[in-house]
């Protein structure tokens, strides 16, 4: 299936949720958008206790070696709700 989403650095994943939702704001405004097929995903789930939520992960590989698909779904109990977070992502 093919995806368009923005690209971000492997960095922004180790400072949580929250500034992977502010760099996805900024770099979609700077137009790092990508249009990839995405074979193969995983799916896991997770508990993260700074956010107190829930989060469903899905991964997938892209015909590019190294870059990903990343998309999380974070169950939480105070507003917003529901957060969903999609990009690309290379290491």
């Amino acid at each position: 299936m093919k995806r368009k989403e923005i690209v971000i650095t492997s960095e922004v994943f180790a400072r949580g949720l929250k500034a992977l939702e502010e760099e996805t704001v900024n770099y979609r405004r700077m137009g790092y958008e990508m249009e990839l097929e995405v074979a193969g995903t995983v799916f896991q789930v997770g508990v993260n206790r700074q956010e107190k939520a829930v989060i469903l992960h899905w991964t997938g590989q892209t015909l590019l070696s190294n870059i990903i698909w990343m998309r999380f779904v974070a169950l939480r109990l105070k507003r917003p709700f529901i957060k969903d977070l999609s990009c690309f992502t290379y290491f």
